[in-house]
């Protein structure tokens, strides 16, 4: 399998902002890539370690120092030893013959992204690099049902029809204020992923309150209030999301979404004077 960055002339001193993860099968690695492209992360910006050429790459001079002892000169001005541990540990990988992957940062929100999607293809040991440390990223969980609209938000924000996607139930059904009914999973994927390509990147979905409603130990309805920004030059524009979610082992999954506006000039159930001596 080719690097992303097929160049072999640019040597990586150091990975520093980049989520790395190791993933074990080619297979997996394949669409670990594709679903970060598609996540909107540059080709350039990923790189995949495999064999022994591709630990030279991390040599900046271009000599037979390599890619370990790089990390041991780097380990001596850092002086980390548990983050010397996990760059041994991408070394050992690469020369076992698994697939390092590395994913340069631009924003600090599209950690969490990268992440995710190198834990939804089976990757292990994944983590950030900044500047002088190694920060550990595990994956995602939903271990109560209010944790559902939490993590649509973050997903929508970032722009990751994927991560949305995940949070539904393989045969679940979504309800659009427009009437539309999306009725599994890869139908609501696509919905999503059409609005996401429709909103500017300015776009930001806020969480403004939960209610979650028990109906059995393993069985929930979520109603979150919603506001979006910077859609429309009408203003913000809130909105009321209710997800029916159950627990599936140790994590809930939504299985029901319905979504209807707030229209604040009639946000009250009184009856108008007009209405009422009709």
């Amino acid at each position: 399998m080719k690097t992303a960055s097929t160049d072999r002339r640019d040597f990586i001193s150091y990975p520093t902002n980049r989520v790395v993860g190791t993933v074990g099968d080619d297979t997996k690695a394949r669409a670990a890539i594709a679903a970060l492209l598609q996540a909107g992360f540059d080709q350039e910006d990923i790189d995949i370690l495999h064999d022994e050429k591709d630990l030279n790459r991390l040599d900046p001079t271009g000599t037979e120092h390599g890619f370990l002892a790089q990390f041991q000169r780097t380990l001596i001005r850092a002086l980390d030893l548990e983050e010397f541990k996990h760059l041994t540990h991408h070394v050992e990988d690469v020369r076992a013959g698994r697939f390092v992957i590395m994913v340069l940062m631009k924003r600090r929100v599209q950690r969490t992204v990268a992440a995710d999607i190198l834990h939804q293809h089976g990757a292990e040991f994944v983590g950030f690099y900044g500047r002088w440390a190694w920060e550990g990223l595990p994956p995602t969980t939903q271990r109560s049902p209010q944790d559902i609209p939490a993590l649509f938000a973050r997903a929508w924000n970032t722009r990751n029809a994927d991560a949305l996607a995940s949070l539904f139930d393989e045969d679940a059904q979504f309800v659009h204020i427009t009437g539309l009914c999306w009725h599994d999973r890869e139908s609501i994927r696509k919905a999503l992923a059409d609005a996401l390509g429709r909103i500017g990147d300015e776009s930001l979905l806020a969480i403004d309150e939960t209610k979650v409603k028990l109906l059995s130990p393993d069985i929930a309805v979520v109603h979150a209030r919603m506001t979006l920004t910077g859609r429309t030059p009408a203003g913000p524009r809130t909105t009321i999301v209710s997800f029916v979610v159950h627990r599936n082992s140790d994590r809930w999954q939504c299985t029901l979404a319905h979504h209807t506006d707030v229209i604040r000039t009639t946000e009250t159930n009184a009856i108008g004077e007009a209405a009422a001596s009709a």
